[in-house]
């Protein structure tokens, strides 16, 4: 009995369509009395029911059956990889982590323009909520933000921004401080260095005037 091809998975990847693809055009390939009409009505007898209502919707308002091979492999390809397309970015968006050194506004923007890439519809919210609390990398903050009763992204991203003003406003001012310090040690420093100074050139002079002293008393006894 002649080995019939499977169906169409149509929830594979685009590297599956294109096997399957290539496997039916070695199929008609050794039936040389397959062509034109019967090469698209063996098509979509193997393919399955399911991939020929997916054809059905993607060929609309045209019937499957109307339209030659080539369209028909045209529209399952260009659908399987637009569609891999879209979860590669979902997937991408479930895997964002923010960086040590990235701010946290940047952080939240970028959550922001990678799921534009898909379509999450009205899960959208609850989406950017669980992305930014799960890849925040502020395990303090990220605790604080899972104890919130009802915790919407729009309160999630508010306590995260007010979180990170505070902190940059602690580290200017741990700055500032640091600087009024320095300055202050530095200010210190040279004052002990000039009363080492003064105290130096008055030893000295006293020194001197002892010495003028004595050299004055032996040329008067001389």
């Amino acid at each position: 009995m002649e080995p019939a091809m499977g169906q169409l998975d149509i929830h594979s990847t685009s590297g599956a369509f294109e096997d399957y693809l290539e496997r039916f055009q070695i199929w008609i390939m050794t039936k040389k009395d397959v062509k034109g009409d019967k090469i698209v009505a063996h098509f979509l007898t193997f393919i399955g029911r399911e991939a020929y209502s997916l054809l059905k919707t993607l060929a609309y308002p045209e019937k499957p059956t109307s339209l030659p091979y080539a369209t028909l492999k045209g529209l399952l390809l260009n659908h399987v990889k637009w569609t891999s397309f879209k979860y590669r970015e979902k997937e991408n968006f479930h895997k964002m982590i923010r960086q040590s050194d990235q701010k946290v506004r940047e952080f939240i923007l970028e959550l922001q323009k990678q799921a534009a890439k898909y379509n999450f519809g009205d899960q959208l919210h609850v989406q950017l909520r669980d992305r930014l609390i799960a890849g925040l990398n502020i395990p303090d903050l990220e605790r604080e933000l899972l104890r919130m009763p009802n915790c919407s992204f729009q309160d999630a991203r508010t306590a995260c921004i007010n979180h990170e003003a505070v902190n940059e406003l602690d580290i200017q001012s741990m700055k500032i401080s640091n600087t009024l310090l320095s300055r202050h040690n530095k200010i210190q420093s040279q004052d002990r260095s000039n009363l080492r100074s003064f105290h130096s050139d008055s030893y000295s002079r006293v020194n001197m005037k002892g010495v003028s002293t004595r050299n004055y008393k032996k040329k008067s006894q001389g």
